[in-house]
């Protein structure tokens, strides 16, 4: 059989029980603490690392019989001292090979800090982005729905405006008993041609005399409500009429006449009266020209269908209207003139055939005796914005009419820039404006 060894054989050299283990061992494997640590926390921890493995060193020294703290760590210092130093220079080594990527965090961290706070300034600005576009729309809300509910009427047949106004003005102002009237002969009652709510005081045919509001109304021609007519005079014990508008044309010829004689009483003021007012003003307007008001136009023939180019008299009196919708409600109109600036007379026709194919119903073009080619629009009761669009709709209209001999020139004119008509025509015949040319 083979011999064995004895045990005393198998241990190390200079082994004894004052060194157990692994302590005279070379390398070390209490090396592995420090090491670890160092190279994956750094400096401080590889050396606090090595201060612990050589301290449990230490005690595994005494627990074999060392005799003293000083007498183990001073038998073996070497291994104590290479222990704290393994720590750090790991450490040391992890910082320098890792330097950029600490410096690539640091950068990414101060990239992540901007996006966040170019995320929070977005949401800002599209929440005033937001609040911006509800204040623009409610500013413009009345305005937008004057305009559509405008251009409803011109679109409407002649037999069927009575009713439409009527219905304009029922939204509008609320109106829940009301009449129009057309005059007949003279000497003859007036004929009911248009009814909503009760017909119980607006009978069929109407006397003005009958009725004090009514009779002034037509004197003055002008809007009257009832408390005018008591402020001044006894009142009729059979007056049931709140308020009576005569619808005019431009010569003050009465073409119809509104009864009102069922109103909320929260609409009965002087705000109330005034937009019943300036809805008369431009429901007269338009039924003068149901009425094929000659001598205010002339026709001019489009693809399309026909359009209408105003006089110069008949414009100032429509540019009176959008004051007079300025000066109530602070309802703005905007003039847009066109011009071929220094190009022949010869033009205006094409001039024009090219433009008034961009009009919409209820805008109003007119000619005013300028030399050049010229067109003058008014948009009523739009604001910038309507403006901006229907500007950008001519520039159009024009390109795909061209080529022209000069540039056209456009010019944005609103009423809040003048104080009256004759300043506002004196703007509109003057030399080019601000805007770009087309």
């Amino acid at each position: 059989m083979p011999r064995r060894l004895p045990a005393s054989c198998l241990a190390p050299t200079g082994c004894s029980r004052a060194h157990p283990g692994w302590t005279n061992l070379n390398p070390s494997p209490y090396l592995l603490l420090p090491v670890l640590l160092g190279g994956r926390y750094g400096f401080t921890a590889g050396v606090l690392a090595g201060a612990l493995a050589s301290a449990l060193v230490a005690i595994q020294q005494i627990l074999g019989g060392a005799p003293s703290w000083r007498a183990a760590l001073g038998g073996e210092l070497y291994l104590h001292a290479s222990l704290v130093f393994a720590g750090g220079l790991c450490g040391e080594l992890f910082g320098w090979l890792r330097c950029e990527r600490a410096l690539a965090d640091v950068q990414l961290e101060k990239l992540n800090t901007s996006v966040r706070r170019l995320d929070a300034d977005v949401r800002y600005l599209r929440g005033v982005k937001d609040e911006l576009d509800r204040v623009v729309a409610a500013r413009d809300g009345e305005v937008s729905a004057l305009d559509t509910e405008l251009r409803r009427l011109y679109a409407c047949p002649t037999d069927d405006l009575p009713a439409e106004i009527l219905q304009f003005l029922k939204r509008q102002a609320r109106l829940t008993d009301a009449a129009i009237y057309f005059p007949a002969a003279a000497g003859q009652p007036f004929v009911r041609h248009g009814l909503i709510g009760s017909d119980a005081h607006l009978p069929a045919q109407l006397d003005p005399a009958t009725s004090p509001v009514a009779r002034l109304a037509l004197e003055r021609n002008s809007l009257v409500t009832l408390p005018e007519v008591l402020a001044h005079r006894e009142p009729a014990a059979t007056e049931r009429v709140l308020l009576a508008v005569p619808l005019a044309d431009t010569t003050g010829r009465v073409r119809a006449l509104l009864l009102v004689t069922g109103l909320p009483f929260i609409s009965f003021n002087a705000q109330g009266a005034n937009l019943i007012a300036l809805i008369c003003d431009w429901a007269g307007e338009v039924l003068d020209l149901a009425a094929s008001a000659e001598g205010r136009y002339r026709v001019v023939q489009l693809r399309g269908g026909v359009q209408r180019v105003f006089t110069r008299r008949h414009f100032e009196h429509l540019l009176g209207l959008a004051f007079q919708a300025w000066d109530r409600h602070r309802l703005p109109s905007t003039i847009v003139v066109l011009t071929l600036p220094g190009a022949s007379a010869a033009e205006q026709v094409r001039f024009e055939a090219a433009l008034l194919g961009a009009i919409r119903a209820g805008d109003y073009a007119a000619e005013l005796g300028r030399a050049e080619p010229h067109l003058a629009v008014l948009l009523p009761l739009v604001g910038e914005r309507g403006s901006r669009i229907f500007t950008e709709r001519c520039r159009q209209f024009l390109k795909h009419s061209g080529p022209w001999p000069v540039e056209a020139s456009i010019r944005r004119i609103e009423l809040a820039r003048n104080t009256d008509v004759p300043a506002l025509l004196a703007e509109i015949d003057g030399p080019g404006g601000p805007d770009a040319a087309a």
